[in-house]
């Protein structure tokens, strides 16, 4: 057997580690230059020291003067007020919470699923922190088991127990009456 020096070993070792287990880092939106770059994000609002809601984010772009942070891959738990029974994840390809509000906007591939498994898909879903509901004038779909329902525009309780269809609403109207 060859003769390898040890510190050509320890630099082989040590160039095959490490770039593997960083992930890849998203560019920011075109045209914005973020204040910070954090991969990993996690916010949680809490109400009386209960969590209202916890955002996890694979990256979070900040914007000091705005405070906004924009968001890449999103998954939103919200609370059962006054509990710690998660009644609702949103998951979204991007998206956006204002720091200042606690606002958000979720867009492309919106997903959130009740913990009874009503399921609404849409491609753009706002929160209003202030009165806690959901809004959208997009398209969107309500899904159980084999029971739907679409139409456009929403405004809706995180757990979707409170839902106003806006616009050209089709299918399973019972689906909207079933005792959940």
């Amino acid at each position: 057997m060859k003769y390898v020096p040890k510190y050509l070993l320890l630099l082989l070792l040590l160039a095959g580690c490490g770039a593997k287990d960083q992930p890849a880092r998203i560019q920011p939106a075109p045209g914005r230059v973020p204040s910070q770059t954090i991969v990993g994000f996690n916010l949680i609002e809490t109400i009386l020291g209960r969590r209202s809601w916890v955002l996890k984010s694979d990256q979070a772009d900040t914007y000091d003067q705005s405070q906004e942070v924009d968001l890449r891959k999103l998954d939103i738990d919200f609370y059962k007020a006054g509990t710690d029974s998660v009644n609702a994840t949103l998951t979204a390809d991007f998206g956006q919470v204002n720091m200042a509000s606690r606002d958000m906007e979720a867009r492309q591939n919106v997903r959130l699923v009740t913990s009874d498994s009503l399921v609404l898909t849409t491609d753009h879903l706002t929160w209003n922190n202030d009165t806690k509901k959901l809004f959208t004038e997009s398209a969107i779909r309500l899904e159980k088991g084999t029971d739907w329902l679409t139409g456009d525009g929403l405004e809706a309780s995180s757990d979707l127990k409170e839902i106003q269809i806006k616009r050209n609403v089709r299918g399973q109207k019972d689906l909207l009456n079933i005792e959940r």
